[in-house]
């Protein structure tokens, strides 16, 4: 390595460094969060069974989690070395991991509001190398963390001759807000996008999250035995609500069928409004003052009201970008951008943190967004090249099938009705199948492949060449009986929900061509992480 290499980075320190010691609460207060169910099941069944006091339960349970959350504080080092971060960790099974510098593709700080008042954070280290994060540093001094971030730069920038790289991620996890977000008004940054209420309001009602948020609500009432306390008085004899509640069911059966059909439907469609309504709060909540700001970094979103939340996503790592619209996207003009980017999973998953780029975003001003996060695309969609002309009968066949599974019970409860529910099935099959084949489509322009597909949901994903790693052709009998092929292409950054580059339905001779081009184009350009 030339002298002028070496003398950008800081000479190695051989001195190892503690975690900080308010670690071992803020790692039994986790572990508290991931066994809270089995605490409380196991406490109940021990009550029921033995007599024994769920308090008595609750802390013999905690012993073994603070055991451990004290075994990793006094266990855990780690140290600076010239080219590389040594963490060392572990008591009966000891564990060395050496990260170098120039490998650290995401450097994760993550404060929430207790973070805040105690002034440490929690670093995650991500090398791109796995699904987990190499390390994970639970907690650091505000102090400590500057440190390393600085040592990360320096080394990265040594790596490559010198020549500083944008600096590592500093995103949010999870639901707590991340550390220092950059300020729109840095120098050389521009707001590319901002979320008023109004915008954020239709982001609600078009995810609908209301239903989520009400199960996990219930399934926490359940668990806890809240639902029991708060029905106890209603259902007692001695309560009126009893009696009002028959009372009135007793009057709506006896107003005839008719009445009770519009009841039923009155209360599901005040549920449905309720959930709509909880949505919308929650977006105004979670992603409250949402922007997108380009900078030297990349593109860094902040969003959050009771937890701030600020993720960088370097424009080097962006893998694929994915157009999401929904049929509530195209009533309202809108539609939705995502991104997948190479490291930052977690358990087989893009961090949504990173995932998230546009919850919202006006259909006119689609393209300039886009061209923001990558520059050399065009001004307008590609045009599109359809699939086999044989695809419309395959997909009809199968939705057929389907309908056909799902209409049989029909035959049973409504006798000669059901050949009506049948044909109607069939219909919406054919249908579906048409308007599914008509939006299948393939194209390569600007360096790039794109692939769109759906009907009622609609994706199109776009994919440089330069991020391509596989290119791979696949034939299933049923595709080698009608002379089709199916073209794969992989990236670093596909995830298991993400909207894979995968083209079903291609004519064969077709598919082959595509394979050798794509392939020849993604071999001339030079990979880039």
């Amino acid at each position: 390595m030339p002298s002028e290499t070496r003398s950008s980075v800081q000479p190695p320190d051989p001195s190892e460094h503690r975690l900080h010691p308010l670690s071992i609460g803020f790692l039994l207060w986790g572990q508290i969060r991931r066994a809270i169910l089995p605490l409380i099941f196991g406490a109940a069944s021990a009550r029921f069974v033995g007599g024994i006091g769920m308090r008595t339960v609750f802390l013999v349970g905690l012993v073994p989690f603070a055991v451990a959350s004290a075994v990793r504080y006094f266990t855990f080092r780690y140290r600076y070395e010239a080219t590389e971060l040594v963490i060392r960790s572990g008591l009966f099974f000891r564990r060395e991991r050496h990260v170098p510098y120039a490998r650290i593709q995401n450097l994760d700080a993550v404060q929430g509001v207790l973070h805040r008042l105690l002034d440490v954070v929690e670093v995650k280290i991500q090398t791109g190398g796995g699904d987990e994060p190499e390390a994970t540093m639970t907690v650091l001094p505000l102090p400590a963390l500057d440190v390393l971030r600085q040592r990360v730069l320096e080394g990265r920038a040594g790596a490559v001759g010198g020549k500083p790289e944008p600096s590592p991620t500093e995103a949010a996890v999870g639901s707590e807000a991340a550390v220092d977000p950059a300020p729109a008004s840095s120098e050389g940054a521009r707001t590319l996008l901002h979320l008023p209420p109004r915008e954020l309001i239709l982001h609600g009602l078009i995810q609908n999250r209301g239903m989520l948020l009400i199960a996990a609500a219930f399934g926490l009432g359940w668990e806890t035995g809240l639902f029991d306390r708060l029905t106890g008085p209603l259902v007692d004899d001695e309560s009126a609500v009893p009696r009002l509640i028959e009372g009135f069911a007793a009057d709506v059966t006896g107003a005839g069928v008719v009445a009770a059909v519009s009841a039923a439907v009155a209360l599901v469609i005040g549920l449905l409004l309720f959930a709509r309504l909880l949505s919308m709060a929650w977006a105004l909540v979670r992603l409250h003052d949402y922007r997108v700001v380009r900078s030297e970094e990349g593109l860094r979103t902040t969003f959050g009201m009771l937890t701030r939340v600020a993720a960088t996503i370097p424009l080097r790592r962006v893998q694929t970008v994915t157009i999401h619209e929904g049929p509530l996207h195209r009533w309202v003009r809108r539609v939705a951008v995502g991104v997948q980017t190479a490291g930052g999973k977690q358990a087989g998953e893009q961090d949504p943190n990173r995932q998230r780029l546009a919850p919202i975003l006006r259909r006119d001003r689609l393209w300039s967004f886009l061209r923001e996060v990558m520059p050399e695309l065009g001004t307008e969609e590609p045009r599109w090249e359809p699939v086999s002309p044989g695809a419309f009968r395959r997909v009809a066949k199968e939705a057929a099938f389907v309908a056909t599974l799902v209409a049989i019970p029909s035959y049973f409860f409504f006798d000669v009705w059901g050949v009506a529910i049948h044909a109607a099935f069939l219909a919406w099959a054919a249908l579906y199948a048409r308007k599914y084949v008509d939006q299948l489509g393939w194209a390569l322009r600007d360096d790039m492949v794109w692939f769109r597909s759906g009907w009622l949901w609609r994706r199109t994903t776009i994919a440089r060449f330069a991020k391509i790693q596989v290119v791979a052709l696949r034939a299933t009998p049923f595709d080698r009986l009608r002379g089709m092929a199916r073209l794969k292409v992989d990236t670093a950054g596909a995830g298991a929900a993400s909207h894979k580059l995968e083209i079903p339905y291609l004519p064969v001779g077709t598919a082959r061509e595509l394979r050798t081009l794509v392939a020849a184009e993604a071999a001339r350009t030079e990979f880039r992480w």
